[in-house]
C-alpha cells in the first residue's frame, strides 16, 4: 500500500489545468483599455465634445490615447496593490475588493468639478464604470484561492 499526500486548492482544478493569477488580471488590464477606447469612440462619433475645463484652466481635450492610458494605468496600479495585499495579508483579495469599490466611487467626484457638455460627462462616467466592471471581476477571478489567505486542504490518497 502506497500513501501519497497531495495539496490542492479546495474546489479548484489541478494546478496544471488552472491559469495563473496573472492571466485574468492581464486580461483585465487590457479590457480596461479596450473599454475606455470603445466608449471614447462611441462618444466622439455621437458628437460629444470630449473637452473638459477644470477651474480657471484652459480646456483640455480628452483624447482616445489619454482615455486608454489612464484606464490601463489605473488597472495596473490596482493589480500592483492587489499583489501586495495578497502577499502580505491573509484577506488580500477581500481587502482589495473593498478598496477598489471605494476608489471607483471616489473616482466620480472630479466629474462634479468639471465643465463639460452632457455627452462628455456621460462618456467619462461610463468609462469609470466600464473600467471598474472589467477590472474588479477579472482580478477577483485571478485571485480565487491564491495568496496568503488561500483555503488549502491536504488529502491523502491510498493506492
Amino acid at each position: 500500500m502506497t500513501t501519497n499526500t497531495q495539496s490542492s486548492q479546495a474546489g479548484q482544478a489541478p494546478a496544471a489545468n488552472r491559469p495563473g493569477p496573472w492571466q485574468p488580471r492581464a486580461i483585465g488590464v487590457a479590457a480596461a483599455g479596450v473599454a475606455a477606447a470603445l466608449i471614447w469612440i462611441i462618444a466622439n462619433a455621437a458628437g460629444a465634445d470630449m473637452s473638459v475645463v477644470q477651474g480657471d484652466a484652459d480646456p483640455t481635450d480628452v483624447t482616445a490615447a489619454m482615455s486608454i492610458g489612464f484606464a490601463v494605468l489605473a488597472a495596473a496600479a490596482g493589480w500592483g496593490l492587489l499583489a501586495l495585499l495578497e502577499r502580505f495579508t491573509a484577506r488580500g483579495l477581500r481587502t482589495w475588493t473593498i478598496v477598489a469599490l471605494v476608489v471607483l466611487l471616489v473616482s466620480f467626484m472630479p466629474l462634479f468639478g468639471i465643465e463639460a457638455d452632457g455627452g462628455t460627462t456621460a462618456a467619462l462616467a461610463l468609462m469609470h464604470l466600464a473600467v471598474g466592471a472589467a477590472v474588479i471581476p477579472l482580478f477577483r477571478r485571478g485571485g480565487a484561492g491564491q495568496g496568503a489567505g488561500s483555503n488549502t486542504k491536504t488529502k491523502t490518497l491510498t493506492n
